[in-house]
């Protein structure tokens, strides 16, 4: 584990008391770590919005995108009997 020493302000340390959430925790570092995993899915989440709404205003990906609709056209639409 990588030791880091941080300062937070009275008014967010305060907000987790009364919540308690600092109880949800096994540690405060626990509490600390699993917020920034938090962190680091939502910027991964909204890079990948970025990049999707890039995207869809490249045509060559919007090309790509209908050769693969049509090259799976008959698997997409197949019956399971």
């Amino acid at each position: 584990m990588l030791r880091k020493t941080i300062t937070i302000q009275p008014d967010i340390f305060k907000a987790l008391e009364l919540n308690q959430i600092i109880t949800q925790y096994q540690s405060f570092s626990e509490m600390v770590s699993s917020a920034l995993q938090l962190l680091i899915e939502k910027q991964k989440k909204e890079a990948y919005k970025k990049a999707m709404l890039e995207a869809s205003q490249d045509s060559l990906y919007l090309e790509d995108m209908k050769e693969i609709d049509k090259a799976f056209y008959y698997a997409d639409n197949e019956k399971i009997l």
